[in-house]
């Protein structure tokens, strides 16, 4: 028994007649019969009544009948499944974010996902940049937003922008009142600083500004993570350098203010394993990049004093 005796048989009982059952299945009235006897005979009884040229189905018939309209539309649920998932819109999607970016970036990821993607499952982590990178390198996930290293060579990266650092501390600080930071005004602050092994690229970033400018900013408090050094930020009266986009995540308590130096920058990209032929994850970055708008950071320390 194939599919064809299912969809012959449902256009029989449907049309009442062989004739026209025919007329509407392109074929001839002969071969339709040939086909119903031989359905018949597979599924071991009469399916339909035949008086003449007017036929009904069997009680039998009437069963088979609801079973298979359901595995017609099972078969072509399964076919429209398959081209969904080849076409990229259907399947699972695997993202990882880098902290402190996944409420401005999930924003994008959603707006990309929108329309003829959003029947794709999604699935979504924060983790630290070098730890993404090895999840990307092992295929555990698809993309991932990352602050791209030296690790990260093997990977296709799609920068998304630069940032420059910003320092941050608390609202009640004397050097809150400032209009920007001089670098040298951190020396015998409590200063906070996020790790190498969590955020290589940030650490370095810092460390190598410091160094050119002659200052020596030695960590009073290390962090793994964004929201760990606004907390401690919060609860020591400490300061930090972070990326400026992490000012749309300042609690109340915490000031942004320029530096007065040059800042230092790093960026943000999304990236992906190469070899990744994954059909949602090419039709996600293709969406993304037809989507995505890299806005100005400019006015966010307005935003935020």
């Amino acid at each position: 028994m194939e599919l064809r005796h299912l969809r012959y048989f449902v256009v029989v009982a449907e049309t009442g007649g062989f004739t026209a059952a025919a007329k509407r299945l392109n074929t001839v009235q002969p071969s339709l019969s040939r086909q119903i006897r031989d359905l018949e005979s597979y599924v071991g009884t009469s399916l339909f009544e035949r008086s003449g040229r007017h036929i009904e189905l069997t009680q039998a018939g009437r069963a088979f009948l609801d079973e298979a309209r359901l595995t017609l539309a099972q078969a072509d649920r399964a076919v429209e499944r398959a081209r969904e998932v080849a076409r990229g819109q259907s399947g699972r999607l695997t993202l990882g974010f880098v902290f402190g970016v996944e409420a401005e970036q999930l924003m994008r990821v959603m707006n990309a996902l929108h329309g003829e993607l959003e029947h794709v499952e999604l699935a979504m982590h924060s983790q630290s940049s070098p730890v993404l990178i090895t999840q990307l390198k092992e295929r555990q996930i698809d993309a991932a937003f990352i602050r791209p290293s030296r690790q990260a060579q093997g990977l296709s990266i799609q920068t998304l922008r630069s940032e420059k650092l910003i320092a941050a501390l608390p609202a009640n600080h004397p050097l809150a009142q400032e209009s920007v930071i001089h670098l040298a005004q951190f020396v015998g602050e409590p200063f906070i600083c996020v790790t190498r092994e969590h955020a290589p690229v940030l650490y370095d970033a810092i460390h190598d500004y410091a160094n050119r400018h002659g200052v020596a900013l030695d960590a009073a408090y290390q962090s793994e993570n964004l929201m760990m050094a606004l907390s401690l930020i919060n609860s020591v009266g400490g300061v930090c350098l972070l990326p400026e986009q992490s000012v749309r995540l300042f609690p109340q308590g915490i000031v942004a203010l320029p530096l007065a130096e040059a800042s230092p920058t790093i960026e943000l990209a999304l990236a992906w394993h190469p070899e990744n032929r994954s059909a949602a994850l090419t039709a996600f970055l293709a969406a993304f990049r037809e989507r995505q708008h890299i806005g100005s950071t400019d006015g966010v320390f307005d935003m935020y004093r």
